[in-house]
């Protein structure tokens, strides 16, 4: 079988982000989201993608930023040009420059899922992606970060909308998405679920996919494997990530894994840990 080339990093010293590279036109990433902030870009050519219903391709020249917990697709449009990009900032990364930047608490600062041509933030970001892979000084590296994301968030950020404005099924899809969290090793019941949130089997499939692109147990899958990437990336074991987050054992999240990220977890052991 043919290697992908999917490259994850973790730039020394920068807590809450973490690159990927990946030149492979043939790959695609199906469905999917990510608890970070997703900001991407295809440098050599362009990616389509598909995000709340709709598909689209990101142009060159272009940007993207998918907020957490967004579904997404995305894979090169031509079939001999491709060099993905990607950053994967927490929101407390985020949270914490904001504040320092504006001197103010910025609890209430986000990026929203858009896409953007902005020549500048562009360049940036290829210019910032190269420093942290091959860069060896330390004060260059978190320079140029911070000036960069400090760049995005002058010009892209918004505030974050009350989601207590929106209907009963908004409020019952949060709730869903925090049992998960809470319980992420549990193995769930449809009916039980639906129970405990007063509707329908059929019910909670459709308005939790309308929701956020997926079905419930789809997304708690995308949950557990960004879980079990967190967890392998701090040290653990495969065996016990797996165990951790409810997959049966190591090869279910290994099967899972590779879908999602590209790598098995073994390898992205290796790429981030060394």
């Amino acid at each position: 079988m043919r290697n992908c080339q999917v490259r994850y990093f973790k730039p020394e010293g920068l807590s809450g982000l973490e690159l990927l590279s990946c030149p492979d036109v043939n790959y695609l990433f199906p469905p999917h989201f990510h608890d970070a902030y997703c900001i991407w870009l295809n440098s050599s050519g362009g990616e389509r993608y598909r995000h709340s219903g709709n598909s689209s391709i990101l142009q060159p020249g272009h940007f993207g930023i998918i907020a957490p917990g967004e579904v997404h697709e995305n894979y090169a449009c031509e079939n001999d040009r491709r060099n993905l990009l990607t950053f994967y900032l927490a929101p407390s990364q985020l949270q914490s420059l904001a504040a320092q930047i504006r001197d103010v608490d910025s609890d209430d600062c986000e990026f929203r899922t858009d896409f953007y041509r902005d020549n500048e933030a562009y360049a940036g970001l290829i210019q910032l992606h190269q420093t942290l892979y091959h860069s060896d000084s330390k004060l260059e590296k978190e320079t140029a970060f911070i000036e960069l994301l400090a760049l995005l968030i002058s010009r892209h950020t918004a505030k974050t909308i009350n989601s207590a404005k929106f209907g009963q099924e908004t409020e019952r899809v949060n709730k869903i998405i925090e049992l998960f969290h809470e319980q992420i090793e549990e193995d769930f019941g449809l009916s039980e679920l639906a129970q405990q949130f007063d509707c329908t089997p059929y019910h909670l499939i459709r308005f939790f996919k309308k929701a956020v692109g997926i079905a419930p147990h789809a997304y708690l899958v995308q949950m557990r494997l960004e879980k079990a990437k967190q967890l392998i990336s701090e040290g653990d074991s495969l065996v016990d990530a797996a165990l951790a987050t409810g997959f049966a054992d190591q090869s279910h999240l290994t099967r899972h894994f590779k879908n999602k990220f590209g790598v098995t977890p073994g390898i992205y052991r290796k790429q981030v840990l060394g």
